[in-house]
Parts: structure tokens; sequence; C-alpha cells
């Protein structure tokens, strides 16, 4: 078998870079988070020992109970309930509660790094971050250790900042290449927002690569989470669905990825060499026209207190289908995003067959560059098996036959199989 060219290690790391990259950055973030929330109130973002315990035991009626987390992203995001700390005013605040916010206020206050130049990107991502690499062989920058929430929080900001405008994958990815201002769209909507007094804000939290089958068992969808949190004084509600990004099934969730290929992965080599990107190698890196909202899935009210943050909640079981198909935001505005209503809202189907995804203009100036390696099935058999024949021309160069693949008669047995030469033939009596 031929080995891996420069050409196909690059298209495949220009997709796998920025990914590790920004995922690394935001599991970083979320530690952070939960380590100063822990700091002052060591109970929230912990599991409940034993059977969690309901606000009203006595009343079977009421399904509450007495949480631990403002909202239950993917993640376990804590920038929401850092949100809401943060958002309070500092003169009516007391105790461990005004000593959380404070040490918050300077970190929340970001810079607007997309108006960085790009080597001031690189220079303060590279100073903040070790050169890794993934099991997939790809080489990429992990946070350095003891981060405290501000450096955390800066990085994860310049990561997806530096990730929208790096150019050193340029004519080295694929055609169309990956849509690098579209992932970044999904990941910014996370980062500090104010949930002011009397008014709604609310969170698109996506971790990349969180698979989720909301319409069939063999359909696989990334899923988001959008929080929505209405604050009143030191009370907030919180209201939390699933959303589902599609994506073009066939070419990153194909039919031959088997349960045994997720638990090893033995394809990757050939992947990278036929410049394939699946939902084993990482999150679909284009942006669609479509997709699916879930039901309110986690309902939650948060009281502040000076010395104690009480959250009751209320989960409600998922259910398969029950889904809604709405147009994506190109900015992934959370507050453009709606839940499904059982009862009111049509449950989502299959795409229209007959509805297209007009091209955008970038995309129609990329098809005019070279396109990429194509390998048909027949010349991988021949690569694999030697099923061919091949001989000198007379200019001298060589010739190579494949024959065409025919299909094998359907229950057939070695006694009572057609030959190939009276197929025909003998169908046509049949008829």
């Amino acid at each position: 078998m031929m080995g891996l060219r420069r050409e196909d290690i690059d298209a495949y790391d220009s997709k796998a870079e920025p990914v590790a990259n920004t995922t690394a950055a935001l599991l970083a973030l979320n530690k952070a988070g939960w380590d100063v929330i822990h700091k002052y109130f060591p109970a929230l973002g912990t599991e409940s020992e034993g059977i969690e315990k309901r606000t009203h035991a006595e009343d079977r009626m009421d399904s509450r109970l007495f949480a631990n987390y403002a909202n239950e992203d993917a993640a376990f995001s804590p920038m929401p309930l850092l949100c809401v700390i943060w958002s309070l005013p500092e003169s009516e605040l007391s105790g461990r509660l005004k000593a959380l916010r404070d040490q918050l206020a300077p970190a929340m206050a970001l810079e607007d790094y997309s108006t960085w130049k790009l080597d001031d990107l690189r220079n303060a991502v590279n100073s903040m971050t070790n050169p890794a690499k993934t099991v997939q062989g790809v080489k990429y920058r992990t946070p350095k250790s003891s981060m405290s929430f501000a450096q955390a929080l800066r990085l994860y900001a310049m990561t997806i900042a530096l990730v929208r405008v790096e150019t050193k994958w340029a004519d080295k990815a694929d055609n169309p290449p990956p849509d690098m201002a579209d992932f970044n769209n999904r990941l910014r909507q996370q980062l500090p927002r104010q949930v002011r007094d009397g008014e709604t804000t609310a969170f698109f939290l996506y971790r990349p690569g969180v698979l989720s089958h909301p319409l069939s068992k063999e359909e696989f969808e990334e899923r988001a989470d959008v929080v929505v949190m209405s604050r009143k004084a030191t009370t907030v509600e919180v209201k939390q669905f699933p959303v589902y990004l599609t994506e073009d099934q066939r070419e990153w969730s194909p039919a031959w990825i088997a349960a045994r290929d997720e638990q090893n992965d033995t394809t990757l080599v050939a992947r990278k060499y036929d410049h394939d990107w699946t939902r084993l190698d990482g999150p679909y890196l284009w942006f669609r026209y479509d997709q699916l909202n879930g039901a309110v899935t986690y309902r939650a009210t948060i009281e502040l207190h000076p010395d104690e943050i009480s959250i009751e909640a209320e989960r409600s079981i998922e259910s398969r289908g029950a889904v809604k198909r709405v147009q994506r935001p190109r900015d992934y505005d959370p507050a453009q995003m709606t839940a499904f209503r059982p009862g009111v809202d049509i449950p989502a189907g299959p795409p229209d067959a007959f509805a297209i995804d007009p091209p955008r203009v970038e995309d129609q100036a990329n098809n005019l560059k070279r396109l990429g390696p194509y390998f048909s099935n027949g010349f991988r058999a021949w690569c694999a098996y030697g099923l061919s024949a091949s001989g000198l021309a007379a200019d001298g160069k060589t010739w190579v036959a494949v024959p065409p693949d025919e299909p094998r008669p359907a229950g057939s047995s070695p006694q009572t199989a057609v030959p190939q030469s009276a197929t025909g033939s003998q169908a046509a009596t049949q008829r």
C-alpha cells in the first residue's frame, strides 16, 4: 500500500488541529471555572452522594429536586452560573457571594481579540500552552497546568479568535476547506455575558464532538445546548433544551462505520489517504442551513444568598423524534432558538430531498481551485488485491485495466450459481 503524502497529512491536520486546540482550551476553561466556584461554594458542580433529595418528598406529583448544577449541558459548563454571579450589583452583596463576585469581575472583562494581529495572537497562545499530540498523531497546543480562571478565559477567547484568522493551512486544506468562521461562531457564544436584572439572557453551549441520535439510532448529529436565564434580583429561572447540528450523513457518518470502529479505529490511515473526515475524526466543520431543536429537558430555580447558593431543578426525559427542524442562525445566536413544544410544533422528519442549500460565493470561488485527489472503488480494489490487467503501451506508459464490479446473484449457491456468460440469456428466458 502506498504511504501517506505530505499533502494528505496537511489536509487532515487542517481540520484536526483547530478542533484539538479549541477543545483543549474549552476543557481547561471549564475546569478553572469550577475550581474558582469550589473555593467559595464547594458543593456546587459535584455529584450528589446517594439518591438525590426531592424538594417536597411528601408530594409524589412534585418531581423537583435539590441540584448542584445550574445547567446540565454535555460539558457541564460553569459559564452561565459564573455570568449570573458576575452580573450581581457589588454594593448589594456580602459574604462568600461577594468574595466570588469580586474575584470574577476583573477576569470577565475581556479584550476584543478579533482586532489583534495574527502574529500577536499566535505568540500569546503559544506563551500559555505547550506542544502536544493527539492519538491520531496531530500536533496541537495544550494549556499549561495550574492556570487561573482569568488566564484560562483569556486563552479560550484568544484561541477561538486565532482559529478564525489562522493562515498556516492556506492552500493545504481540501476543497472546500473547513469553515473556521462557522466553527468560531459556535464557540464564541459561551464567552461571558451579563445576565441583567429583569432581562433574559441565553447561552449556546457547544463542545466539539458530542454526538447524539435525535431522529434514529442510525443517524448521528452533533449536540449543543441552549440555556436561557431570566433574573429578578437574586433569583434566576433557568430552562435548557438540546440543539442538534445537522450534518452531511453520507460523508461525515458513512454506513461503513460500525460500532467496533468506535472502539478500535483501524481505518485512520485510509481516511487520511482518501482525504475523508468522519465522525471518527471530529465535528462536522461546514455550515448547514438547518438544525433540530429539542424540548426543554432541564428547569431550575437558583436562589443566591450571601453564604449559600441553592438550586431546585426538574428534569424531563428526552424522547427520540421530539424535535423540530428549523433554520440555523448564521451566528448561532441562542436568542433566536426556541425549544420544541410537544403538541404544538410539528415533529421533524427527514430533510426535504428537493431542497438544495444555495452555494456561498466563497464556495464557488474555491471550486475553481485544483481539486483534491479522488480514487474510485475499482482503483482501491486494484491497490489492495491486484484485481487488474496491465501492460506497456507503445508510448512507454503503463496501462491498467480494472473490470467493473458486477453484482453477485442474490441467494445463489456454488451448485446453482448462473455462469456470467449465461446470465443475460437466462434472465430473458425467465421474463
